[in-house]
């Protein structure tokens, strides 16, 4: 079915005169009438009959008529590229060390895309890849799954971060920790906890379990706890308070020594990595 048959039935019928809408469409008043016959063949249906030196449309043809501008509305939105790329949206999956601080860092480079963020644990953002939820997610903690690639980019220092001044003279290992509530299940790397703590290599204490990341660094901003966080999240956040609400490392256990991450961007096997998928990763390198 044409396009154009459908855009000529729409005149046809706000005109309700075979000759006027000829006359607009700028074709023969014949060349019309043998269009809208090939039109009723196409769908198997009678549109308008014959009413005098006039016509009038049928049942079948009213609904048709209806159904019309719908159609290519959406076509026009389909074949818009002005309008594909006011409307791109890129969904990604990932947990708060990414969805909201590196969101931060990410989101100018990306002004021509609606950026959402969805809060995802590792193995709930593999399944929402494959349940094409989300478009792309982005980890330290891979779950493998068939169907889903880790593409690893770059990896992250970690750290155990104080207030500034606070837990003087206590080494790492007498210290109180906030650490997820949420585990990590299926983990790779065997962490079990959602902040990557080691635990196959030292147990610390954990006095507040909590949901958000934020809770955790402000529990340890105002000196009740150390908290596990990614070195550049200390940063930010050293950036956005004064000298006295500060965090600042404490060293580890000896056999713990500097622990990295690796960080990936996960996509479905499908996926090509595009532009998108190389700008967050250039991204994620600065950090």
């Amino acid at each position: 079915m044409e396009t154009g048959r459908l855009l000529q039935f729409n005149t046809l019928y706000q005109t309700g005169s075979l000759r006027k809408a000829a006359e607009l469409l700028g074709i023969s008043h014949s060349g019309l009438s043998k269009s809208m016959s090939t039109l009723e063949a196409e769908i198997n249906d009678k549109l308008f009959i014959q009413s005098g030196r006039g016509i009038s449309f049928t049942d079948q043809g009213h609904e048709f008529a209806k159904k019309i501008p719908i159609f290519l509305e959406s076509l026009n939105n389909l074949i818009s590229k002005e309008d594909i790329k006011s409307k791109s949206v890129i969904k990604i999956g990932s947990f708060e060390v990414f969805t909201t601080y590196f969101a931060k860092l990410m989101s100018p480079a990306f002004n021509d895309y609606d950026l959402d963020f969805n809060e995802l644990v590792p193995g709930q953002m593999e399944k929402a890849l494959l349940n094409r939820e989300i478009d792309l997610a982005i980890t330290y903690e891979p779950i493998p799954l068939p169907g889903v690639e880790h593409l690893e980019v770059t990896e992250i220092e970690m750290g155990a971060y104080v207030r500034k001044g606070s837990f003087k003279g206590l080494d790492i290992q007498s210290i109180p920790f906030a650490a997820p509530i949420i585990p990590v299940v299926g983990a790779a790397s065997g962490i079990k906890g959602l902040d990557s703590w080691p635990d196959q290599f030292f147990k610390r204490e954990i006095r507040f379990r909590v949901d958000l990341m934020e809770t955790a660094i402000s529990l340890a901003r105002n000196g009740h706890c150390a908290v596990f966080v990614p070195q550049f999240i200390a940063k930010l956040h050293n950036e956005l308070v004064k000298d006295q609400f500060q965090l600042v490392k404490k060293e580890l256990p000896s056999k713990m020594k500097t622990i990295k991450r690796k960080v990936y961007i996960i996509k479905r096997e499908s996926t090509l990595e595009d532009e998108k998928i190389k700008k967050i990763a250039a991204y994620l390198r600065k950090i």
